[in-house]
């Protein structure tokens, strides 16, 4: 009797056990799930930046009357969205492209406060 309720117990502390090691699986996979999701709210917020620095870079171009400006945006082209690099060089060529469009507008205010 005493081996047969040691042998059911160890047999329900491994169901617990393994129960237990799901749930930590489970949990796993949501914490990943979340990472991702951040991470592609970032990528849109990036190319939403990048957009709206374009239009800014095309009416600062406009108003030099220059088309010498350019963008050199290559990220989306040459590299995989699931790549583990691609936030990162998404993120350092929107701070290029901002720097670019800042240095394009204070060139609009050297040459409009001067004429």
């Amino acid at each position: 009797s005493s081996g047969i309720n040691a042998e059911y117990g160890e047999k329900l502390v491994a169901h617990k056990m393994g129960w237990r090691g799901a749930v930590q699986d489970l949990d796993y996979f949501d914490q990943q799930i979340r990472i991702l999701e951040r991470r592609n709210v970032l990528i849109e917020k990036l190319r939403r930046k990048q957009f709206e620095l374009l239009r800014e870079l095309k009416q600062a171009k406009v108003n030099l009357m220059s088309n010498e400006w350019k963008a050199h945006l290559t990220v989306d082209n040459t590299m995989s969205e699931n790549s583990p690099g691609y936030l990162s060089a998404l993120w350092k060529e929107t701070n290029q492209l901002q720097l670019l469009v800042n240095t394009c507008k204070s060139r609009v205010l050297v040459e409009t406060s001067f004429m």
